[in-house]
């Protein structure tokens, strides 16, 4: 039986929750989803959705609503207390993750024990939908290149023996979308607790970090995950435009090595000479700074422009797709293309 528990964080867009679950239910894997619900409106439980796929085991907890990263990072510690397997795997409920990445990591997780997580590679996906707000199903489209800078470096090992040599590529960790120990991700999840965290940034230098403080990470040449990334709606929509606070990671390398996590000051001073673009901290004064807090300011209007519209369109077409069957028909058969593709296997 697999020793990897995959944990998905929910905040609303049940619609996401229906497609990931009912991917997995059809090819029966043997994984047990954990599902940490902090949606405002919560429309599952454990009955419902042990009847609506009974080929995949799931544990559902519900929470209060998610409305700051406080309540969030409360909610995952708490989830952290049910994982019962030695490895885990975060994925957001509008991406998948592939079963044969996974075997391959336990795998290697198993027979090499200074490693701390296994990445692989990760695909970007589109789905255009022009007739309804959620855009759960619709024209497909997928990107062979790499989409955003976070995905540029961390196709590579980090296997230095020394910490402080590991950690000072902590770019190249890839935060998410990794199989991690179990030891490890519940430690994070305390220490994001005790730091309290502000933003989506901080909580990823945490993920960055400490796994790199723990083991070292290897990189398998294989997709590991397929993300949707014209989905919003999450927490983090808007603040990916105003950047993080450099004092505030300053506070987070002290608060590390308050705690004794690092205890090292090379490594201190080395991760304190992080340039900005590393730790996610725009500079305002900057072309690129401006830009963005243009963006800040109508982006929202546009979601909101964007959401209008579609509403509007979804009155006249909700007939049709009130009776549209296998909807996600077409997504699953693109997606287990993908993964299956013998390019993708080593």
């Amino acid at each position: 039986m697999p020793k990897i528990a995959i944990i998905i964080p929910l905040l609303n867009r049940h619609e996401f929750t229906e497609r990931i679950l009912g991917y997995y239910n059809i090819y029966k894997v043997d994984y047990t989803f954990y599902l940490a619900d902090g949606s405002k409106n919560k429309i599952f439980n454990q009955k419902k959705l042990r009847k609506q796929f009974p080929n995949i085991k799931i544990i559902y907890k519900s929470f209060p609503f998610d409305a700051n990263y406080k309540l969030y990072a409360y909610k995952m510690l708490k989830m952290t207390k049910t994982i019962k397997s030695k490895y885990v795997y975060q994925i957001a409920n509008d991406d998948f993750f592939n079963p044969l990445f996974l075997k391959k990591a336990e795998k290697f997780l198993n027979q090499n024990k200074s490693y701390s997580m296994v990445g692989g590679i990760v695909r970007n996906i589109r789905i255009i939908q022009l007739f309804k707000p959620t855009n759960d199903h619709g024209k497909f489209y997928s990107h062979e290149k790499v989409q955003y800078h976070q995905y540029k470096n961390v196709y590579k090992d980090i296997n230095f023996n020394k910490t402080e040599n590991r950690v000072i590529h902590f770019e190249s960790s890839l935060p998410y979308e990794n199989v991690i120990k179990s030891s490890t991700y519940i430690k994070i999840w305390k220490l994001i607790n005790q730091f309290q965290i502000n933003d989506g940034f901080e909580m990823t230098w945490f993920f960055n970090i400490v796994p790199l403080l723990d083991g070292k990470k290897k990189h398998l040449n294989i997709i590991s995950t397929v993300r949707q990334s014209n989905t919003y709606k999450g927490l983090g929509m808007i603040e990916m435009f105003s950047g993080a606070s450099k004092k505030r990671f300053f506070e987070f390398l002290k608060f590390l090595q308050y705690k004794n996590i690092i205890k090292s000051k090379i490594i201190i001073k080395k991760l304190k000479n992080t340039s900005d673009a590393s730790i996610d901290v725009l500079d305002n004064k900057s072309t690129f700074g401006k830009k963005n807090s243009r963006k800040k300011i109508y982006f929202p209007v546009y979601l909101i422009f964007k959401e209008t519209i579609l509403k509007i369109n979804y009155i006249f077409t909700y007939i049709f797709f009130y009776f549209y069957r296998n909807k996600y028909q077409s997504i699953y058969l693109k997606i287990h293309t993908i993964f299956n593709h013998r390019k993708n296997k080593l």
